[in-house]
């Protein structure tokens, strides 16, 4: 299966530094992740490895807030991290370079680095587009651009790369065990976690989070995104039974969205005229 449903038999490049490589158009799936078939460039990076921590602001009471979690299976908190913190954090985001651009063909998961896309004709990438927005129409479908930071480290990929030491802090007995507190889960054992960049034309359709290889509680998102329109979509949005919209959590800055698993979302179509792009830190709480 070609990685991108486009009918074009030529190579793609990648350009790292001033080093090319040629990547074949042939997508490889990776160790320990059936279900997923990645196509990213292996050339070394040259990343210098940074040392930090994240801190949870301590105008946020865990247990205080276990009620509010508790009635609704959702939360929104603002300011959730140090100001300083939450400037780090966004600095990395927004320097970060090693974005794939992630999509779905039916059941099978797909990343593909973005110089890649951005190389292809006009012609080429409105076809993709065409594509992929018409698979959404009738079932589920994602196009977004990820570092999923976890799954690099796992696979011994890009060491030292700056997001990397991010894998450690949401996994330190700290954050962890403000989690287990607010959620009232104490079997909470680890997290993964990635960053996500969603551009105009991004979107994630209406699932549940539920995974067969993965014991996931809860689902938490860290967004880091400034001086949203409300006009700009993007919304973090939860279904009722009938599919009307219960609550929606706008992109904003240094905000913790935290939701139990399972549960009815979507995160919504990115308008094409949005000023700027929606970041984010998230990943699952796992047993």
């Amino acid at each position: 299966m070609p990685h991108f449903p486009l009918m074009c038999d030529e190579p793609f490049f990648c350009l790292e530094k001033t080093h090319y490589k040629q990547v074949s158009p042939a997508p490889v799936r990776c160790p320990g992740r059936s279900d997923w078939r990645r196509i990213i460039c292996q050339s070394p990076c040259w990343i210098v490895q940074m040392s930090f921590t994240l801190k949870i602001s301590a105008d946020h009471d865990a247990r205080g807030l276990q009620a509010a979690f508790a009635a609704c299976g959702r939360l929104q908190v603002p300011n959730f991290l140090e100001a300083d913190s939450a400037k780090t954090l966004r600095q990395l985001l927004t320097s970060n370079e090693t974005w794939h651009l992630t999509y779905n063909e039916g059941k099978e998961n797909f990343e593909s680095g973005t110089a890649e896309f951005n190389a292809l004709a006009p012609a080429q990438q409105q076809r993709f587009m065409a594509n992929v927005y018409g698979r959404a129409r009738g079932s589920f479908q994602y196009l977004f651009k990820q570092y999923y930071i976890s799954q690099a480290i796992k696979l011994g990929e890009q060491p030292g790369h700056a997001l990397h030491p991010l894998h450690d802090c949401v996994n330190s007995d700290g954050f962890l065990n403000w989690m287990r507190t607010l959620t009232n889960r104490p079997q909470i054992n680890h997290s993964d976690c990635y960053a996500s960049c969603y551009e105009p034309g991004h979107f994630l359709t209406e699932h549940n989070d539920l995974h067969t290889t993965q014991n996931r509680i809860a689902a938490w998102v860290i967004s880091m995104t400034p001086d949203w329109n409300p006009d700009w979509g993007g919304y973090l949005a939860f279904f009722d039974e009938t599919g009307n919209i219960e609550t929606a959590f706008k992109p904003s800055y240094n905000t913790l969205n935290i939701f139990s698993i399972p549960q009815r979302h979507a995160v919504q179509l990115v308008a094409p005229f949005a000023g700027h792009a929606r970041t984010s830190l998230l990943g699952w709480l796992q047993k």
